[in-house]
C-alpha cells in the first residue's frame, strides 16, 4: 500500500502535472487515511509530497505539523538517523531537490543533491529515482557552468543523465522526449552553442505542451529565460518568463507565479 500510495503523489505531483489543487486534496485524504490505518510507512512516504504540493501553491501550512505535530526539519532530521525507511528517505530528499529546481535556486539544489548521494545508491528504480536522473542532470549542467573544483564531475553527471534519459525515451517517448530535449538544451548552452541550445529549449517547451507536462513546460520556458538573460537578451527572457509564468498559473503552483513576477519586474525595471 504505502509504495503504491508514493507512486500515486509522485506522479500526480512531479510527474504528469496534474492540478496541484486536486493532487493536494486526494493526498490529504490518504495521509488522514494512513493515520486510520495506523500505517505509518505511508504517512511517511505521502507527507513530504504533500508538503511539496502545498509549497508549490504558496501555502504557509507545515503538513508534517498537521498530521504529525512537528515541524518539517524536526520530521527529516528524525528520518534522516531513522534506521530503515529508505523510501521514505528517497522521497524526502527527491521532493526538497525538486522545490530548489523549481524555484530556480541551483545552489541549493547542488547541496541537496550532494546530501541525497547515499540514499540513491541500489535498490528498486521508483518514481523519485527517476526524477533524479533528470533533475540531476539539470544541477550538473547548472553548476558545471560556474567551472569550480568539481566541474568534470559534474560533467560527467550531466551526460550520464542525458544518456540514461535517452535510453528512457526510446521506451517511452511521451514521458521522456520533453525531459531529453531540456538537458540537450542545457549541454549546448553549457558548450556555447547558442543555436542549437535556444532550438533545444524550444523543442522541450513543445513536447512538454502537446504532452499536458504544464509543470515541465513552465520549467523549460523558465530555463530558457536563464540562458536569454545570461547573453544579456531581456526582451526574450521576459518573454519566457511570462510563458512559465503561464503554466505555473494552470498548474495551480501561485508560490512560483509570485516568484516569476518578482523576477520579471527586475527584468522590466532593466529595460526602462
Amino acid at each position: 500500500m504505502a509504495y503504491n500510495l508514493h507512486m500515486y503523489a509522485g506522479v500526480a505531483v512531479w510527474e504528469c502535472g496534474d492540478k496541484l489543487t486536486k493532487a493536494e486534496e486526494t493526498m490529504r485524504i490518504h495521509a488522514k487515511r494512513m493515520i486510520q490505518y495506523n500505517h505509518d510507512n505511508g504517512l511517511r512516504n505521502i507527507l513530504p509530497l504533500l508538503q511539496l504540493a502545498l509549497k508549490l501553491m504558496g501555502s504557509a501550512e507545515d503538513a508534517f505539523m498537521t498530521f504529525c505535530g512537528i515541524s518539517e526539519d524536526d520530521f527529516f532530521q528524525q528520518e534522516w538517523h531513522r534506521k530503515g525507511g529508505k523510501t521514505s528517505k528517497l522521497i524526502g530528499h527527491t521532493t526538497r531537490l525538486y522545490l530548489a529546481i523549481m524555484r530556480g535556486d541551483m545552489a541549493l539544489a547542488e547541496r541537496i543533491y550532494e546530501m541525497g548521494k547515499m540514499y540513491h545508491k541500489g535498490g528498486i528504480l521508483f518514481i523519485g529515482s527517476i526524477m533524479r536522473a533528470f533533475l540531476g542532470g539539470l544541477v550538473a549542467f547548472a553548476t558545471a557552468r560556474y567551472h569550480g573544483d568539481n566541474e568534470k564531475e559534474m560533467i560527467r553527471v550531466a551526460e550520464e543523465s542525458i544518456s540514461t534519459i535517452k535510453i528512457w525515451a526510446k521506451h517511452s517517448y511521451w514521458n521522456f522526449a520533453n525531459k531529453l530535449f531540456l538537458l540537450e538544451a542545457e549541454y549546448w548552452f553549457l558548450n556555447g552553442n547558442e543555436k542549437l541550445a535556444r532550438r533545444k529549449f524550444g523543442d522541450s517547451i513543445a513536447a512538454a505542451a502537446k504532452h499536458r507536462f504544464k509543470n515541465e513546460e513552465g520549467l523549460a520556458a523558465q530555463r530558457a529565460a536563464i540562458f536569454h538573460l545570461h547573453y544579456n537578451r531581456k526582451q526574450e527572457a521576459s518573454s519566457y518568463l511570462k510563458h512559465a509564468k503561464d503554466c505555473y498559473e494552470r498548474w495551480g503552483a501561485t508560490g512560483l507565479v509570485e516568484q516569476i513576477d518578482a523576477a520579471m519586474s527586475e527584468i522590466l525595471e532593466g529595460l526602462d
